[in-house]
């Protein structure tokens, strides 16, 4: 199977279908962002991009498809993998407003937005992590 039908499968596992780039996003399940997830496929591997997929698909995060987001997500995982394995790594994720994270690296640095979304995500996931791990409540080891 070709590369871009293999994209296109992983998408669908998790209910994304992609749009040209001519056409106007209608839902919380189309992304114009095919060549950047075509892109991290052949660079990282399908399970890789299925990771990416699989932390912006949350009840609340899910729509935010958009290149900047998969890119700096993608980026978040490949540089913190020891963030990955912590047990409160996704209780955490999934507490983040990526939307909301995506306006702010806008309005903080409009030419450069991935990144700056990659800065926010890390600054905002360690603070998180670093709450909970300190929590008084949290399992001994």
């Amino acid at each position: 199977m070709a590369s871009g039908g293999i994209v296109d499968r992983i998408a669908a596992e998790y209910g994304v279908h992609f749009v040209t780039h001519t056409k106007r996003i209608s839902g919380r399940h189309q992304s114009k962002a095919r060549r950047t997830c075509q892109t991290l496929l052949n660079k990282h591997g399908a399970e890789h991009l299925r990771l990416v997929f699989g932390l912006i698909n949350t009840a609340e995060n899910r729509g935010n498809w958009s290149a900047p987001c998969v890119t700096a997500v993608s980026w978040l995982v490949l540089n913190k993998p020891e963030w990955i394995e912590r047990r409160n790594f996704l209780d955490c994720f999934d507490q983040l407003d990526l939307e909301d994270l995506m306006t702010k690296a806008k309005e903080i640095n409009p030419g450069a937005p991935t990144i700056t979304l990659a800065v926010l995500l890390s600054y905002e996931l360690e603070k998180r992590m670093a709450s909970t791990d300190s929590s008084p409540f949290k399992a001994a080891a």
